[in-house]
């Protein structure tokens, strides 16, 4: 009820106030409530718009905003009476809604209880962002092979998000548990309305400027689907895919994809996991040093005893080897003695031979003497018939 006290309110105290005349915020909301409810204009009443910030609770009921430009009506769609066809229903989707104005009383939240939804088909911002992300598809911008890996151990890791982003105390959080000595490069920026898209630029320009920034995390905490939009902006999108460092979203929640998020090089689900992609777990590099160091011990045991048993068996060999060298060298002086030896009975041979020769040769000389003396005795034996028978004729 409205206060009449007769008082100007630059003067008016406690003492002059009729209790009666004071409203507690759970009066109030009802009377809100009931004033909406009584007037015949916020009943049964048809209202256009395109959905965004769509969710289904586990209950079944559902919960949207019904968006023009640059307004929003809260919209809850309880399952009573949803029909056919309502798993159809998701962001972009431009509907005629029928159904009453209401207060939702803990919080004194006016909303659309819907009663029926015809859907009309998409809605202009989501036939805009659809045309815009086939655009860059099929530039290249989003493919898979574009992406860098983020670095193992960064020097720095740069920062951008609003100053009074909650995400920071996400982030932090993050880093103080995995990796508290981190270099972290903040750059505020707007992330949110008209301006946030350039802003956000102008941060990620400067921090490709800083040479020894790593990997650049653009992080925003939740909100409805209406406060991302400046992630879908072309120009920023383009500066993201462009970006001479890795860069990580971690924009709002799982659900919440932008077209920066697609031309990321790595894409995380809110800011605290885009942190734990970019700033290593020191527990874990320890743990993996730690690995690292005993299959190196094993590996080099290994190797020692592999050369040892390498060492021995080229001992083995040289022995081997020297066994049979020696027997060579004796074979080769045995094999030097017998052609000495086969010399000295191709000598003796030859010697043999002009024995023989000569013997032979004594031999025909021998004959020729017999047959001389042969002939001298019959030519004695001659000598002497003639010399006898002359003496006889005489």
């Amino acid at each position: 009820m409205p206060l009449e006290t007769g008082i100007a309110p630059e003067n008016l105290s406690i003492a002059d106030i009729d209790p009666t005349a004071i409203y507690s915020v759970t009066e109030l909301s009802r009377h809100i409530k009931d004033a909406l409810a009584a007037n015949p204009k916020f009943n049964n009443l048809l209202l256009k718009g395109e959905i965004s910030n769509f969710s289904r609770a586990a209950s079944g009921h559902i919960y949207f905003n019904l968006r023009e430009e640059n307004c929003v009506i809260a919209c809850a769609y309880f399952r009573s009476f949803q029909e056919a066809g309502c798993n159809d229903l998701g962001d972009g989707l431009q509907i005629v809604a029928m159904g009453s104005l209401n207060s939702y009383e803990p919080r004194s939240q006016y909303q659309l209880n819907i009663k029926r939804i015809i859907p009309i088909g998409d809605g202009l911002s989501a036939l805009r962002l659809k045309r815009l992300r086939e655009k860059l598809e099929n530039e290249g911008l989003f493919d898979p092979e574009r992406k860098r890996p983020l670095p193992r151990l960064p020097r720095k890791v740069g920062l951008i998000t609003s100053k009074d982003s909650a995400a920071i105390t996400d982030i932090l959080t993050v880093v103080d548990s995995r990796f508290p000595n981190m270099n972290m490069v903040m750059v505020y920026a707007t992330i949110q309305g008209e301006q946030a898209p350039s802003s956000i630029v102008r941060a990620l320009n400067h921090l490709n400027k800083v040479s020894d920034v790593d990997a650049i995390i653009l992080a925003r905490g939740g909100g409805p689907s209406e406060d991302f939009m400046a992630f879908n902006d072309e120009s920023l999108v383009r500066a993201i895919a462009s970006s001479s460092k890795p860069v990580i979203t971690g924009i709002g929640h799982e659900r919440d994809i932008c077209l920066a998020d697609l031309a990321a090089d790595f894409r995380a689900a809110t800011p605290t996991a885009a942190a734990k992609a970019a700033i290593p777990d020191v527990q874990e590099l320890r743990d993996e040093l730690n690995d690292l160091r005993l299959r190196l011990a094993r590996s080099y045991s290994l190797v020692l005893e592999l050369e040892r048993k390498d060492c021995q068996n080229l001992r083995f060999g040289l022995n081997s080897l020297r066994r049979d060298l020696d027997r060579s060298y004796n074979s080769y002086l045995m094999s030097l003695e017998i052609e000495e030896k086969e010399s000295e009975l191709g000598k003796k041979d030859e010697e043999i031979k002009q024995v023989l020769e000569s013997v032979e040769s004594g031999k025909s000389d021998l004959m020729k003497y017999k047959a001389i003396i042969a002939a001298l005795i019959v030519l004695l034996v001659l000598v002497v018939l003639i010399f006898l028978m002359g003496r006889f004729s005489v």
